[in-house]
Formats: structure tokens, sequence, C-alpha cells
């Protein structure tokens, strides 16, 4: 066993000190690059993303995964059966950034297993709100998103 100075550490302590540090350090991690994230100008306090460049948004059930200007919280952009919703994936719950679950078909939080459906709906906890909505509209070619 090894001796431990007054106020020092011991190996062992610092040891599990480091892997402590390595593990927080992989869960910070889970925030990073997102696939298929699209940054989009901001102009006038709105989102423009023509049809063209997001193609996946002309069909029921496409969606888009765009960021104002590169800051912030990615939004999701949804073709639900014709009407276009527009959600933060800013996790209600401590602000992590939420991700698209293909395989179960909601979304969900890497930092602690929140849960939410396509529509932003809380369905397993911590998070008990629902992900913040921005108001849509289409304009000719594009969706508009209102960032207001």
């Amino acid at each position: 066993m090894t001796a431990k100075k007054p106020g020092g550490i011991d190996r062992r302590e610092a040891l599990a000190l480091c892997g402590g540090a390595i593990g927080a350090l992989t869960v910070i991690g889970c925030g990073g690059k997102i696939e298929g994230l699209t940054d989009v100008p901001a102009e006038g306090g709105a989102l423009r993303l023509s049809f063209a460049e997001h193609p996946a948004l002309k069909d029921p059930g496409g969606s888009a995964i765009v960021r104002a200007d590169g800051k912030g919280k990615p939004i999701l952009v949804r073709n639900d059966n014709g009407e276009y919703l527009a959600l933060s994936l800013k996790c209600t719950h401590l602000g992590c950034t939420v991700r698209v679950d293909d395989e179960a078909g909601d979304l969900a939080c890497p930092c602690h297993g929140s849960r939410f459906t396509v529509t932003g709906e809380p369905t397993k906890g911590p998070a008990d709100s629902p992900l913040s909505r921005y108001a849509t509209q289409v304009e000719g070619d594009a969706v508009v998103v209102s960032l207001a």
C-alpha cells in the first residue's frame, strides 16, 4: 500500500481521478458533430430552406437539420404530411443536443436519456417539457423558419 502525504493523494486516487476525467470528456464529446447538419444564413430573423438544397423536405417524413449562421443549437425541420414543423434540438432538461434516432423513429438525448417524439413531445425523462418550436411557412420553393 502506498503511503499518502498529508493533503495529497495516492496513486490509486490519482488513477481514479484520471479515469473520471476521461469519462467526462467522453460524455462532452456526445455533443460533437451531427451528421447531415447544414449551416444556413439567417436573413431578417429567418432561415430559408430551398427545396433544391434540401430535397428531402419535399417528401412526407423527410427532414433537414440546420443551424443558423453556424451558431447555436441545431434545428430539425420536418415535413409532417405537408405541414412543416421546426424543432430546436436543445434538450429541455439540461440543454444537450438531441439526436435523431432513425432506428427508434424518435429523438434521443445522449446526456441523460430523455426521448422525444418527432413532433417534440417528451416520452421519457428526465426532460418533461416539449422541445421548442419555431413557426414555419412555405414561400414559393422554400420552407421559411422564423427564428423570432
